[in-house]
């Protein structure tokens, strides 16, 4: 099978049903595969120059390459933050019927 352009994307809420509803919106609009929520991570980093933490919801995102413009505007669009993390990380899924499934529910654009 050529390759399809499979990408992962991160991206973390502070908030379970913000998160599920993130989720099934992009799945709704065919815009990913599927989606993982990572429970009760800690984040930590400088804001106005002071050390935080916080726990957040990890979300890892599958999709193809071709969507990324569209979950990022729906991400930025639908996200609580201020500077919402997205983090895209090229992939290759590895067989050949998992890449079909990929393609056969990625939106056709």
């Amino acid at each position: 099978m050529t390759d399809s352009q499979e990408i992962i994307l991160f991206t973390a809420i502070n908030d379970e049903d913000l998160a599920e509803i993130l989720i099934s919106e992009l799945l709704e609009a065919q815009l990913i595969v599927s989606g993982t929520i990572f429970p009760d991570v800690r984040v930590m980093y400088l804001w106005d120059g002071k050390l935080q933490a916080d726990s957040e919801f990890k979300l890892l995102l599958k999709t193809k390459e071709v969507n990324y413009a569209a979950v990022e505007e729906h991400i930025l669009k639908k996200h609580p933050y201020q500077f919402p993390e997205i983090i895209k990380i090229n992939a290759q899924f590895g067989t050949d019927s998992f890449k079909k499934f990929v393609t056969d529910r990625s939106k056709k654009t």
